[in-house]
């Protein structure tokens, strides 16, 4: 059990009270506001919030521990498969949970339901949800867009909506919205926990959740009632004081974390804020800081239960939820004299503007330095596009600030002088702003009104003003800025902001200016100063729901037959991969030695791939395709070792398993970041890879490699990374995989004598058993043989 004398660099930080949410005492198993039947949301009518249950198993917690707890604690012992039993130490025990829901989106639901349909269960045992929203490019605009991908993606949507319906599964349909913004309106609760097949799952911690991003086959195990397992993450405590004024925003607290703690800084770690700060932002700016901390590699972030969040509950139509998280209150935040391992302090009142990149999000620049910055590194001045929106930023709020400084700029005469796009969030967001002005303003501005889905955040854009490899600026208000990511040129230099500092920059249409300081011309040749941005949280005559895009499952659903096409090349049923040989990997190849950076959209790029989801042997033509060879500088070019010849990675990688040789990955530092895609995972262990072995992984990536029966192994010592040549070839001592050992890989050098590198991994004894078995699903089938 974790002590706190035990912790190491750990800081204490006292809690916070909030006096409209009652008096702090212990919590009690007869609580009897606890005991009444509130609806997890207003679309299931037989899912309840178990505040109950919830309070019981950390009554007992409480009494092995013995010490305050974390609000991130809290969420996560109250939902213990095994309170009494469960090992619990922050940063080792393996947790077994139960999360209340589950959420995927349409690009990888369809893995995860095909994953699923092989377990053979007649539904789904836990409430899950399907979001169609990655599938739909941006070319011309909403509508036009939205038709055509309907067209285009008929085959896979037919799949999803008939499997939804076979396996009770709620069902939203392409123009409802990006996955996230569809849980914070209407699923999301204080105090739940979410697992979603996206990365940015971590959005619904602006409504006190603990929502989390996994691989679909994690998906898959709370699908089929199996408790789901996470390394008990450590707890970094960011501790929010003053109040943000002017052109400061929600992002910019984010923006600012990333360039302290890096993208690999949070990994491991839920990031949990605190203190008075957090009363003064809104529910769905939590959200935005919540969401991108994907970024910094965290297993989720969270903000305490308060006000905000209930009026938001209540602007959604959910205030019975709001009403119940109020009597639970006490346990929707940290415990006074909670501790965490580590701490970080942000005055709001003196938080500057921020904006991130190009080329990777950490990379963090206060806006009074932006300009000097941009002169200094030789990036391109002029800024081409300017795009608004994202699951990130796509609330009311956002709207609302964006449009001010718009219709200011329209006010003195002047318009986007850069292409302006905007993403809504949500159908309910789009229909609202569209009742309120907004999106008018926006199209005076010369903004094109995108989709509501993902887009260009993930590559859906058929950009055509620059020509491929030509050097160019964005600036948008997205979460994430990779190489290639938004427009699949590895030449625009993407960089991430506030929806405010988009819009001032787009009126400029330089990266030069700062709105703060820089003076612009009017039409009349007069100089002024925008005015700072203005808006409201939530909107004064409520949301406009919109269309309605929600397809429930049907009450007998024996009849429901799941459309798959054997002939189809976008859907393809499973087969079980092979069970491990029980002997040692040698003589294996280096398939390819990552240089640098490899996320999982080097690994398995997303864009025109996308339609590939469903298809794993189609989609395996993408594989590391983006990831520099350290032998040659060059991505998707290595040598065959078997005939000298050089070729794309995914066909050496065939002719290999054609040929029955297994093959290995090295990598670098962080391998694995970025998305949650479990295609990333599941394209080499398809195409015969044993194992990747890195200096460091993501969270998400390593748990997707074991879950699909391949070795995450990390060089004990990261020097050893540098000893390894790409055409070296190595043995894999896979008998010597034994909780908490080290295992050997002999080197055998083209020149020179073999030697031993001790390379660790972080395998418990059930996900030994998934290597054995093949895959963790093979394991389920297993066990229920």
């Amino acid at each position: 059990m974790l002590a706190s004398r035990q912790l190491l660099g750990v800081a204490r930080s006292r809690a916070l009270g909030s006096a409209s949410l009652g008096l702090r005492r212990m919590a009690t198993v007869t609580d009897s506001p606890l005991d009444k039947k509130v609806r997890q949301n207003n679309w299931e009518e037989n899912n309840f919030i178990n505040y109950k249950k919830m309070s019981e198993n950390l009554a007992i917690v409480r009494s092995r521990l013995n010490r305050p707890l974390t609000f991130a604690e809290k969420i996560l012992y109250s939902h213990l498969d095994d309170p009494h039993g469960q090992e619990i130490e922050r940063g080792s025990s393996y947790l077994k949970l139960r999360p209340d829901r589950v959420a995927c989106q349409d690009a990888t639901a369809q893995m995860a339901i095909l994953q699923f349909m092989s377990a053979g269960m007649p539904s789904v045992a836990n409430p899950t949800t399907v979001h169609c929203d990655h599938l739909i490019e941006a070319q011309v605009g909403g509508a036009k867009d939205l038709e055509r991908a309907v067209s285009i993606n008929k085959e896979v949507y037919d799949f999803l909506a008939s499997a939804c319906a076979k396996y009770n599964i709620g069902f939203w349909k392409p123009g409802s919205g990006i996955i996230h913004q569809i849980l914070l309106e209407n699923y999301a609760f204080p105090g739940g926990l979410l697992i979603g097949t996206d990365s940015h799952t971590p959005n619904a911690g602006g409504l006190g959740m603990a929502a989390i991003g996994v691989g679909g086959a994690d998906a898959v195990d709370v699908m089929a009632n199996l408790p789901w397992e996470l390394k008990a993450p450590k707890v970094i405590g960011i501790k929010l004081t003053g109040q943000l004024s002017g052109w400061t925003a929600p992002k910019d607290i984010i923006l600012k974390v990333a360039g302290i703690l890096t993208v690999k800084g949070g990994t491991g770690a839920i990031v949990e804020y605190h203190g008075p700060g957090c009363e003064t932002l809104s529910s769905t700016g939590a959200a935005t800081v919540c969401n991108m901390g994907a970024e910094i590699g965290a297993t989720t972030s969270l903000f305490p239960f308060n006000d905000r969040m209930y009026d938001y509950l209540a602007a959604t139509r959910r205030t019975e939820i709001g009403d119940f998280a109020r009597s639970y209150a006490k346990e929707l935040r940290e415990d006074e004299g909670a501790e965490y391992d580590q701490f970080i302090e942000i005055n709001l009142s003196e938080l500057e503007p921020h904006i991130n990149g190009p080329f990777t999000p950490d990379l963090a620049t206060p806006i009074s330095k932006f300009s000097e910055a941009v002169k200094a590194n030789g990036w391109p001045e002029e800024l081409k596009v300017g795009l608004i929106g994202s699951c990130t930023n796509s609330s009311y709020e956002d709207m609302t600030r964006a449009a001010s400084i718009a219709r200011d700029a329209l006010n003195h005469g002047l318009k986007a002088k850069s292409v302006f796009t905007v993403t809504p969030g949500s159908e309910q967001v789009r229909a609202t702003i569209e009742r309120d002005g907004q999106l008018q303003t926006f199209e005076e501005f010369g903004g094109i009104v995108l989709a509501n889905a993902c887009g260009p955040c993930i590559g859906q854009w058929d950009r055509r003003d620059v020509k491929k490899g030509e050097a160019n600026s964005i600036i948008s208000s997205y979460n994430r800025n990779f190489t290639g990511r938004n427009d699949g040129n590895p030449a625009t230099h993407s960089f991430v902001t506030s929806p405010d500092l988009v819009v001032a920059m787009t009126v400029a249409g330089s990266l030069h200016f700062n709105p703060l300081t820089d003076k612009l011309k009017d039409k009349d040749g007069n100089e002024f100063l925008l005015t700072p941005p203005s808006g409201v949280a939530l909107p004064e005559r409520g949301y406009d729901p919109g269309q309605d895009t929600y397809q429930a499952p049907p009450a007998d659903r024996t009849s429901v037959t799941v459309q798959v096409s054997p002939s189809s090349d976008r859907l393809q049923i499973l087969s079980p991969f092979p069970p491990w040989d029980g002997k040692d990997a040698t003589d294996c190849p280096i398939l390819i030695k990552c240089k640098g950076k490899t996320t999982t959209d080097h690994i398995s790029m997303a864009g025109p791939w996308l339609k590939y989801r469903g298809h794993l042997d189609n989609i395996s033509n993408n594989m590391l395709i983006g990831a520099i060879n350290a032998a040659n500088g060059e991505a998707n070019k290595v040598k065959n070792v078997t005939t000298g010849e050089w070729d794309a990675v995914p066909a050496v990688a065939r002719d290999y398993k054609k040929k029955g040789i297994k093959w290995v990955v090295i990598g670098d530092w962080n391998y694995g970041e970025g998305s949650s895609r479990e295609h990333a995972a599941l394209e080499p262990r398809h195409l015969g890879g044993l194992a990747i072995i890195t200096r460091s992984f993501a969270r998400i990536h390593e748990t997707n490699l074991k879950k699909q029966g391949m070795l995450p192994l990390t060089f004990a010592d990261p020097a050893d990374y540098d000893r390894i040549n790409p055409d070296d070839k190595v043995d894999i001592k896979c008998t010597e995989l034994a909780v908490g050992k080290p295992i050997t890989m002999v080197v055998h050098p083209k020149d020179g004598a073999p030697y031993e590198v001790k390379l660790n991994h972080t395998f418990n004894e059930s996900q030994i058993e998934w290597f054995k078995n093949g895959s963790a699903l093979n394991t389920m089938a297993k066990a229920h043989k």
